[in-house]
């Protein structure tokens, strides 16, 4: 649990480097100002004990406050948390050693430096088809909004995008990478040698 934690934290602060949101530490947990469409703040907690739990779920008050839960929830931590609306389920934490390989030499990948943050984006026919982007913190490199275009899927884009983004981070003295995973996301992240951390949930208020 603790070496959990301690990935959490670590995620957590690459996470918000790579978005460049704000975030601090709240109690047990992490709070980090979104800002986006989908929710102005989250509150970001491994394993967290159960009144450190009910003072999350107190805080998550609406739809646009979500609360992410890293570990397995026990029976009293999923009463905790019944008030809430559930948005994730069976997603992972995922970790792995950095090792780089080269990229097949037929397609480009552009990578675009931001301080400690890269943009990786792959293009066909004039069209992006893959992008990415990863931010590198003390020696960790955390793997954020790795996607392909709907209609350039099963073309082995996200690995490529991956592949590039991790001979970056390596380049930059990267030595662990971290990542959360969607369940459509695994399959890609477990071909690639990464290991499994914990479950992830996310769950957001209801409001009035």
């Amino acid at each position: 649990m603790t070496e959990t934690r301690a990935l959490v934290d670590r995620w957590a602060e690459g996470w918000s480097d790579s978005r460049r949101m704000l975030a601090r530490r709240d109690g047990d947990s992490w709070f980090v100002q979104v800002a986006a469409e989908t929710r102005s703040r989250e509150y970001i907690s491994a394993s967290p004990s159960l009144p450190e739990l009910r003072r999350l779920v107190n805080a998550t008050t609406a739809p646009d406050v979500w609360l992410t839960l890293v570990g397995d929830l026990d029976e009293p931590s999923r009463a905790a948390v019944a008030g809430l609306d559930p948005i994730t389920s069976d997603e992972r934490m995922m970790t792995s050693s950095i090792r780089p390989s080269p990229a097949p030499a037929n397609v480009r990948i552009d990578i675009d430096e931001d301080g400690q943050v890269a943009h990786a984006r792959v293009e066909m026919d004039g069209e992006l088809a893959a992008r990415g982007q990863a931010a590198v913190r003390a020696g960790d490199v955390v793997f954020d909004r790795i996607e392909t275009t709907p209609e350039f899927r099963r073309r082995g884009l996200g690995r490529l995008v991956m592949t590039g983004l991790m001979a970056w981070a390596a380049d930059n003295d990267a030595t662990t990478g971290l990542l959360m995973a969607s369940v459509s996301g695994r399959k890609l992240y477990d071909s690639l040698g990464w290991s499994e951390v914990a479950p992830i949930v996310t769950f957001r208020g209801r409001g009035a």
